[in-house]
Formats: structure tokens, C-alpha cells, sequence
């Protein structure tokens, strides 16, 4: 669910809460806000003729907090992803299948976000892996021990 084009009835925010503040200042709350809506039996109606002019301004937002791009960190020691996405899997899919989310989804984060739909940058990305898998690795379980605190600490869903 893209809150940047969404409505939402006031019961839904009775039923389920507001928004998972262990998102906070990170990615994916909207989403988790939507699966959370969809497993409580609420339904999502989409517009396909719907439009929005999404701005993607240089600054402000996520943009300004460093984690616009949720696998790509600014810094060689920041987590990737992340921890808000690994926290979001583990949370409602488990250890195994979080497991094979970042197989998948970490190796092509290695080239740069404007190239990520590119086939061969993507088959390049993971055979660079094999030369620094050590770095990579570090920053997937620095995210990781992030998720496992926020996990641990719950989900802070207010109710209205």
C-alpha cells in the first residue's frame, strides 16, 4: 500500500491502530500498515485510472534521513538493508524465508539504484559478491541485530 495515494476509513484506524512507529524515520511502513489491514480482512480497492505526479525532490523526507533506497547504504558501515525491511520479514514471514529475501534481494543492491533494471550490472553484481562478501555480509548482520532489537521490543501500533 503506497500511502503517498491512498484514503483510509477511520475504522480501519480503530480496528488495527495507527502506523508501527518501529518504522519510524525508515522504510516500509506504509506497507506493513497495508498487510496488516489486508490479514485483519479489510479490503484494498485500487483505481488503475488513478494518477499522482510523485516528486522525487533532492531533499526532505527519507531523502534527508539516508535511507531513500532501503538496500543501498549511504556508508560502507551502515546495515543493509535497512532494518525496518528485515524487521518487517522476520516479523511477518520468519527466519527462513527472510533468509532467502535477502539471497535474492542484497547481491543486485551492490550496483547503483539508477542501474538496477539492468541484466548484466545485475549478473556482474553477484559475481562481485565472491570478492566482498566479508563487507556485505557485516552489513546484512548489522541489520539483522537491529531488527532482532525492534523485534524484541514489539510493535509500537498506537490505538486511536
Amino acid at each position: 500500500m503506497d500511502t503517498g495515494n491512498v484514503l483510509i476509513k477511520r475504522d480501519v484506524f480503530k480496528a488495527i491502530g495507527l502506523f508501527d512507529c518501529q518504522y519510524e524515520k525508515q522504510r516500509m511502513g506504509d506497507g506493513e500498515y497495508g498487510l496488516r489491514a489486508y490479514l485483519h480482512g479489510f479490503v484494498n480497492i485500487s483505481n488503475p485510472k488513478a494518477e499522482r505526479l510523485h516528486l522525487k525532490v533532492g531533499t526532505g523526507g527519507l531523502r534527508q534521513m539516508g535511507s531513500w533506497d532501503g538496500f543501498r547504504p549511504k556508508k560502507m558501515f551502515s546495515p543493509r538493508p535497512i532494518p525496518s525491511v528485515v524487521y518487517q520479514f522476520r516479523k511477518y514471514y520468519g527466519t527462513k524465508m527472510t533468509v532467502y529475501s535477502l539471497l535474492r534481494s542484497v547481491p543486485p543492491s551492490i550496483i547503483p539504484y539508477k542501474y538496477k533494471g539492468n541484466k548484466k550490472l545485475i549478473l556482474a553484481a553477484y559475481l562481485s559478491l565472491l570478492m566482498i562478501w566479508p563487507l556485505i555480509l557485516m552489513q546484512v548482520l548489522i541489520s539483522w541485530k537491529k531488527a532482532t532489537i525492534k523485534l524484541n521490543e514489539g510493535s509500537l501500533i498506537k490505538k486511536i
